[in-house]
């Protein structure tokens, strides 16, 4: 019994090993360096993952490593394939969450607006317009491998005969200046936060005017990840005349706060933590997430959150272990199982086996009671000695010497699961009754000899 509580006891110690570990590894345990992708040259993923990783650096003394990136696209590859940390991704940039199984979301951050903006004497509505005058609209949707491309093909998707809208060409945000500035394109579809720089810098060639979307309610309609947003009348600027004149309605969508599965839950808390700041929040101008607080950060998710991230959202929800951990072992433990399951039933058979070469204990007690049946019926045989109720007595005294003996060294786990006990248990009893048997019977002999010879003796006198 104990070798048994001791041998459940080791397996137990050795299935929870991989979990002590990556308890330490992943819950307790902050890495050294961790690498944010950040995004193009003015725009407010830049921005705010340069701010992000200065603030980590500053509160936890971890070395932080930046990778540029054209936008969305670029940002959530690097995450799936484990080459970054954390990434900022806008969530329309992705048709099927199953072709990503490893990435993680941690907050929305902020919306990212889509701008239109278009040359100044442009005359016409290159959405809807007269189709002679916009299918010779040169338009920029942004550059290969960001959300700008993607949402401007969502876009020009949307009205009809969209194929006619004009040419598309990719350009950088520095081309899309220079493009304005030298007349070589028309209109460019800009998906940034509003605060983001580049915005101010097209606005400051004097040279655009921002545009109105076209059935944005339509759209939306269609596209669910977006949402309505307004510019107010003056927004980039009011002199010498407002930018934009008016307000506008276009739409927008959250960009959102990314990692990998196997980002250590205590750093994405640690990050969570650093976004939500308030003074961060204040000092980077994110005013919905300020604003939302939690809800905002966890509304309409695209993707499951890091456990690490709702560790912060909801502290009191926490689990021992990651359950993706859980997951992703649950074939090694498994396996880890059937190991130990095997070792012991062998453990048990050469044990069994050992047992049947061994000589029970139960042995040397049952061997001299069979020496003792025979010595009785060899004394019961003979009948001519005068001390065979002598020798009978003293094999029954050594019978029952035996079974005392015997019971002495049995436990009660024997008593209930060795059959050997329970047969020499009736072996001596009846030992016992037939060496009474033959006592009782030679001493009535004994009596009645001794009743015929005083019988014969007094008949003679």
């Amino acid at each position: 019994m104990k070798r048994l509580l001791c041998l459940l006891l080791f397996s137990a110690s050795i299935l929870l090993i991989p979990f002590a570990i990556q308890q330490l590894i992943q819950y307790r345990q902050l890495p050294k360096s961790i690498t944010i992708v950040t995004g193009k040259e003015g725009g407010r993923y830049k921005d705010i993952a340069d701010a992000l990783g200065r603030k980590i650096e500053a509160e936890h003394g971890i070395k932080v490593e930046y990778i540029d990136s054209p936008g969305s696209q670029k940002n959530i590859n690097s995450i799936q394939n484990g080459e970054a940390d954390f990434a900022f991704f806008q969530p329309n940039v992705i048709k099927d969450t199953s072709d990503f199984p490893d990435v993680r979301m941690i907050a929305n951050v902020f919306p990212e607006v889509v701008l239109i903006h278009v040359k100044k004497d442009l005359g016409y509505d290159p959405f809807i317009g007269e189709l002679k005058e916009r299918e010779n609209t040169i338009i920029a949707v942004g550059e290969e491998g960001s959300g700008s491309v993607v949402n401007s093909e969502a876009i020009l998707n949307h009205f009809d005969n969209s194929s006619l809208i004009g040419t598309r060409v990719t350009r950088n945000f520095d081309e899309v200046i220079t493009g304005f500035e030298s007349g070589s394109i028309d209109m460019a579809i800009v998906t940034t936060e509003e605060n983001a720089l580049i915005q101010k810098r097209i606005v400051a060639t004097t040279k655009t005017k921002l545009m109105e979307l076209p059935f944005a309610e339509s759209f939306i309609a269609k596209n669910p990840e977006f949402h309505l947003h307004e510019i107010p009348s003056g927004f980039y600027g009011v002199f010498p005349e407002p930018y934009p004149v008016q307000k506008t309605t276009t739409i927008a969508v959250n960009a959102q706060l990314i990692t990998n599965s196997s980002v250590s839950a205590s750093m994405v808390t640690a990050a969570t933590e650093a976004l939500m700041d308030p003074e961060f929040l204040s000092s980077n101008r994110l005013n919905d997430l300020r604003s939302g607080g939690k809800d905002y950060a966890r509304s309409n998710p695209s993707i499951p959150f890091h456990s690490g991230a709702n560790h912060f959202y909801d502290p009191e929800i926490k689990p021992f272990l990651n359950p993706d951990f859980v997951d992703s072992t649950e074939s090694l433990r498994s396996f880890f199982v059937s190991i130990l399951i095997a070792l012991y039933l062998v453990f048990r058979w050469l044990r069994n086996k050992n047992r049947m070469r061994e000589e029970h204990h139960l042995d040397k007690y049952v061997r001299r009671l069979l020496e003792i049946e025979q010595e009785q019926v060899d004394l019961d045989e003979g009948g001519v000695d005068g001390n065979e109720t002598l020798k009978l007595e003293t094999l029954l005294d050594e019978v029952t010497g035996l079974r005392r003996e015997a019971l002495i060294s049995f436990s009660a786990n024997e008593f209930r699961d060795d059959a050997g006990v329970e047969c020499f248990l009736m072996l001596s009893s009846s030992l016992s009754e037939k060496i009474n048997a033959k006592l009782t019977r030679q001493k009535l002999c004994a009596q009645i000899a001794a009743l015929q010879e005083k019988f014969f003796s007094s008949d003679g006198k």
